[in-house]
């Protein structure tokens, strides 16, 4: 009897508690009301921003920026006046700080930074080890001058290099950038310097540019696009110095997207007239290149390759490399998009963009001990860009730029979390890397200078 107490006291516990948590509709709805969050104010992009973000993963960040940019430019402007009365100068050198100021004053007006009306970031784990990242910049679409908005690029196109990326490329990047409209704004923010001095000068070295390469017309038939790539070669391997060892072989090269000859002209020019190491025209794959025959001494080798292909020009570190890109170009070699490692990283993957980013796994175990045996060899202390944690080989990401019509957004899928992922897209890993293919020579070349001065 007690046990059935016990059980029907239990069972009419347990079907209160249901009881008590089942409110009628009406009763959920007056309790969302209770709690639902105030609206703000202040109108902000909260949704706009929001919007275009993942909200069920491991960050959700939004900021309202408005008033955090005018409260410093507020402050910026008391600091700078404030400073400029307490430095004792030259009348001269008080002119030239004060037009500094002014231009600076200027590119805020311009650029379109005041524009920034929010910031968001959200990042979401897909898969085990592969992470969504998106950073999104926001201002309305109504207030779209900004010279930043147009500079950076104009609507999001498909990744053309895309299509020259050998299958064995380990790091690529490509940038947009309007000098033209950059070489017009100079003038504009040179003038509100308010020293005619300095537009006098300006205007005598563009003239002077002219004059020599025809700078303007050179600018004019750059179709605002720059790239580069890394390949790396397991079937072939290069020595460096110890303890480095042999690591697989490395090529790059660099590509300019152009409008026409001009450039392609001028610099094919320049390369036939240099005097040095020998430089032969030459017949390679079906398209004309100017091929340097004589390596350059690096650890790395470097023959250079100079040649036009579709509308990039292109330079290619060796002969071999060139050949590599031709017959990627043209469908005759597989290109990045067909590896296992891309394919993971672009699914779900909108691969429009003004801005590319890709880093390999490979990239990452083959760069770091060069990177850090040369900042060892430079002085500098272990640790550095974190080269002793297992996550500095975690760089493998494939990220794009597009600039939007409200603004810009930024989105990869990574190893990484945001943070991380948003600096190596940003120039952080391509700046190592280079710095990680110079630093041996270099290195090299103090050591052999450091020897001479000591005979």
């Amino acid at each position: 009897m007690k046990k059935e107490l016990i059980l029907t006291l239990f069972i009419t516990g347990i079907a209160a508690v249901f009881i008590g948590c089942s409110d009628s509709p009406k009763k959920q709805i007056e309790s969302k009301k209770e709690t639902k969050s105030p609206q703000s104010a202040i109108p902000n992009s909260f949704a706009e921003v929001t919007s275009k973000l993942d909200t069920d993963g491991d960050v959700f960040v939004y900021y309202s920026t408005e008033d955090v940019i005018t409260t410093i430019e507020k402050y910026a402007e008391t600091v700078g006046t404030e400073a400029l009365k307490s430095i004792e100068t030259a009348p001269i050198e008080e002119a030239m700080i004060e037009s500094g100021m002014n231009i600076g004053k200027a590119m805020l007006e311009q650029s379109g930074i005041k524009d920034i009306s929010g910031i968001g970031m959200s990042s979401i784990e897909l898969e085990s080890g592969i992470f969504r990242n998106k950073m999104v910049i926001h201002h309305d679409s109504k207030n779209s001058n900004g010279k930043i908005w147009s500079l950076l690029g104009s609507a999001p196109h498909e990744i053309e290099i895309l299509n020259f990326l050998p299958d064995n490329t380990a790091l690529a990047f490509s940038h947009e950038i309007n000098l033209n409209e950059l070489l017009e704004w100079l003038p504009d923010l040179l003038k509100s310097a308010g020293n005619p001095m300095l537009e006098e000068q300006f205007d005598q070295a563009i003239e002077m540019a002219n004059a020599e390469m025809d700078l303007t017309d050179l600018i004019s038939s750059f179709d605002s696009e720059i790239g580069m790539f890394v390949t790396l070669d397991d079937s072939k391997k290069m020595q460096l110095p110890p303890p480095i060892g042999e690591i697989p072989m490395l090529e790059f090269a660099l590509m300019i997207k152009v409008k026409d000859d001009k450039i392609s002209s001028l610099l094919f020019n320049i390369l036939e007239n240099t005097t040095g190491p020998e430089i032969e025209k030459k017949t390679v794959s079906g398209i004309e290149m100017l091929v340097v025959n004589e390596s350059v001494p690096m650890p790395i080798p470097v023959a250079p390759a100079v040649f036009r292909l579709g509308n990039y020009l292109i330079v290619a570190s060796t002969e071999d490399s060139a050949k590599q890109i031709v017959s990627t170009q043209n469908g005759t070699k597989k290109n990045l998009s067909s590896t296992e490692e891309f394919q993971q990283l672009s699914k779900g993957l909108e691969l429009i963009g003004n801005h590319f980013f890709f880093a390999s796994e490979q990239i990452g175990s083959t760069m770091s001990p060069i990177l850090k045996q040369a900042i060892s060899a430079g002085g500098l202390p272990d640790g550095l860009l974190d080269l002793e944690s297992d996550n500095s080989y975690n760089l493998k990401t494939l990220g794009i730029i597009r600039m939007e019509a409200d603004g810009i957004m930024v989105e990869n899928h990574s190893q990484n979390g945001i943070i991380n992922s948003i600096m190596m897209q940003t120039g952080v890993i391509p700046i190592s890397v280079g710095a990680g293919m110079l630093l041996p020579a270099l290195s090299n070349a103090r050591e052999r200078a450091q020897n001479i001065s000591n005979e």
